[in-house]
């Protein structure tokens, strides 16, 4: 009878065992039938806990809910709400304790469900669940504390140059950038500047621990915005911690396209970076470096002074015979001269490329000249530069698989003569331990500084009208011209400007239109000593001001000039706009174009159609 109640009753063994210990009690089972002392000890070792399981028992589901929702509540706490970071590991105790007891409640069952068949599909479910989470959680962590950028930009319009990386690795000096804009942006354009400017700041922040920045509004800060000089919205006060140097960046564009150049002009200035100088030559039609128009140089001349270079003009009067080079010159330009240059001032140009002042006494440092010609260039500039093994062409170089298509006269530079880095290996290897080693080595130098920066070949260079260089051969080795550019085996030298096709008789390519001129003498023990570095160009329209943002005209130029005046791993930091790309393309490759637009992805589709169709019929 007793057994039969016991297997009738409730599922779970703490239940049954209570109702079967009555049920024995009700039919007249005398105490005498289990020792006294059994029953005493059972009742004081459980009696205080069975109440609570009990009732846990009845209430398991609100229980079971809320400790879910604590466990994930106290999730949300610590993972989103720093501040509460103490309650929500609480929220996640009360939580767990509150699933475990349930758990423990139902302990034979839980226990049951997990070693089943079903249970342990379930349970592996969760392991592998688990684990995937926790494999994800690790890579974020690794992810978060070794990150890796990389900018799949054309221009890389969001990274920082090599040159700005260099500088900020190098600070020797706190830097400290306070930004002044308004708590409550007065407008859509400034808060896209702003920003920007924030982004910009950080990554600086990031990459040097000596540089520091804030945002401040002026008129809560007015005396410290007074003391740097700020009277306007949106000025970023660079300063050097420690000294007096402040130095004002202010936006150029409604995009701030030139705000990492401005700042790295900045930290030069805050750093007392000492500036080089480079002059313009006048007196001879040159262009000119204040002039706004198409045909002028300023924004050449603005690119210069954003690499932290000091530019002015030096005037040579044709009247006047006595001239010479500023001693403190580190590079001389003579960009597109049209008037003839007097025999004293070819004899003045003369001393300087080698490397003399007038009075016969050598140079403080190495002489460096830049030129650009241009076919119409005087007789008199021709004759000087080929007295220095550089002959200039009367006519233009017509390139009929190099020209632009809707501007024949336009010669499209991007065949830039640069070996790979295995035939540079083999060159240098080679002359290893001869007198013509480091002479080659600096040519090679020359080569990638100008024409692949950091390892990145330069765009397409377009040069209106450009004319032909042909290196002189120099019996004695002093003069080695070395081409940083040729056009095609296409190209023709068409002495008539008003004819467009090349004839027969035009002198075939292909040709240089930009060449590095290394002038040395000879040394000690048989080895040369560098005197001068020149730089000759073809054309000089390709950085007038219509032209220098077109292409890699004005990369090729400010490179040039970099690698000149020594700087050879300062790579100009070009504006960080999304810069016109031309695409240019002649009536058969705009009709290719146009037609497989129309109809070569819709055929595909088309095509895919059908296939699918005929599988599935």
């Amino acid at each position: 009878m007793s057994q039969q109640r016991i297997g009738d009753g409730p599922r779970d063994w703490r239940r049954r065992r209570g109702r079967a210990r009555q049920t024995d009690a009700g039919d007249g089972g005398s105490p005498g039938d289990q020792p006294e002392a059994l029953e005493e000890q059972s009742r004081t070792l459980f009696s205080f806990i069975e109440p609570v399981f009990d009732l846990i028992a009845i209430f398991y589901a609100p229980i079971l809910i809320a400790g879910v929702i604590g466990l994930i509540v106290g999730a949300v706490l610590l993972a989103f709400i720093g501040s509460l970071k103490l309650y929500g590991g609480i929220v996640i105790g009360i939580g767990a304790v509150l699933v475990l007891l349930v758990g423990l409640s139902y302990f034979s069952q839980v226990l049951a469900a997990f070693f089943s068949r079903t249970g342990r599909y379930g349970v592996n479910t969760v392991i592998m669940t688990a684990a995937f989470f926790g494999l994800v959680a690790l890579v974020n962590y690794v992810a978060f504390e070794n990150h890796v950028r990389s900018d799949t930009t054309a221009t890389n319009q969001f990274s920082l140059a090599q040159r700005t990386r260099d500088l900020l690795d190098g600070l020797d000096r706190p830097i400290s950038v306070t930004a002044y804009y308004p708590d409550e942006i007065l407008s859509i354009e400034m808060l896209t500047r702003q920003g920007k400017v924030e982004t910009t700041l950080g990554e600086f922040a990031r990459r040097s621990g000596n540089f520091t920045y804030q945002f401040i509004d002026p008129q809560k800060e007015a005396d410290l915005a007074r003391s740097q000089g700020i009277t306007a919205y949106e000025t970023l006060a660079v300063s050097a911690v420690g000294t007096d140097i402040i130095d004002l960046v202010q936006p150029t564009d409604g995009v701030y396209s030139r705000l990492e150049q401005d700042l790295y002009t900045a930290l030069l200035v805050a750093t007392e970076t000492q500036q080089k100088k480079v002059y313009f030559l006048s007196g001879h039609g040159e262009r000119d470096i204040t002039r706004a128009a198409e045909d002028g140089y300023a924004k050449i001349r603005e690119g210069l002074e954003v690499d932290n270079y000091e530019v002015a003009t030096w005037h040579w009067d044709p009247e006047i015979g006595d001239v010479s080079v500023p001693d403190d010159a580190a590079l001389l330009v003579i960009a597109g001269p049209r008037g003839a240059l007097p025999e004293s001032h070819a004899e003045a140009l003369s001393l300087f490329v080698a490397g003399r002042n007038p009075d016969g006494e050598l140079r403080r440092e190495r002489s460096r000249l830049m030129i650009l010609a241009e076919p119409d260039t005087h007789e008199s500039f021709r004759g000087f530069l080929a007295s220095w093994g550089i002959i200039v062409s009367s006519g233009y170089i017509r390139d009929e698989a190099g020209s632009q298509p809707n501007a024949p006269r336009t010669l499209r530079i991007n065949n830039y003569t640069l070996p790979d880095r295995n035939e540079i290996g083999r060159i240098l290897q080679g002359l290893q331990g001869t007198p013509e080693f480091e002479e080659v080595r600096s040519a090679l130098q020359a080569m990638t500084s100008i024409v692949q920066p950091r390892g990145v070949r330069l765009g397409e260079t377009l040069m209106p009208g450009a004319a032909a260089l042909v290196p002189l051969p120099d019996p004695s080795g002093a003069i080695r011209p070395i081409p940083l550019a040729l056009t095609t085996p296409a190209s023709s030298l068409i002495d008539d400007i008003e004819r467009i096709e090349p004839v027969e008789g035009d002198p075939p390519g292909p040709f240089a239109p930009a060449i590095y001129l290394p002038i040395s003498v000879p040394g000690e023990q048989g080895t040369t000593n560098q005197i001068a570095n020149v730089i000759v160009f073809g054309d000089s329209d390709f950085v007038s001001n219509e032209n220098v943002n077109r292409g890699s005209g004005a990369a090729l130029f400010l490179n040039s000039a970099n690698y000149l005046m020594g700087d050879y791993s300062l790579v100009s930091i070009r504006d960080r706009e999304f810069v016109y790309r031309e695409w240019n393309l002649d009536v058969n490759e705009k009709k290719f174009v146009q037609f497989s637009t129309w109809l070569l992805l819709p055929g595909l589709m088309g095509i895919m159609a059908v296939m699918v169709w005929w599988v599935r019929r």
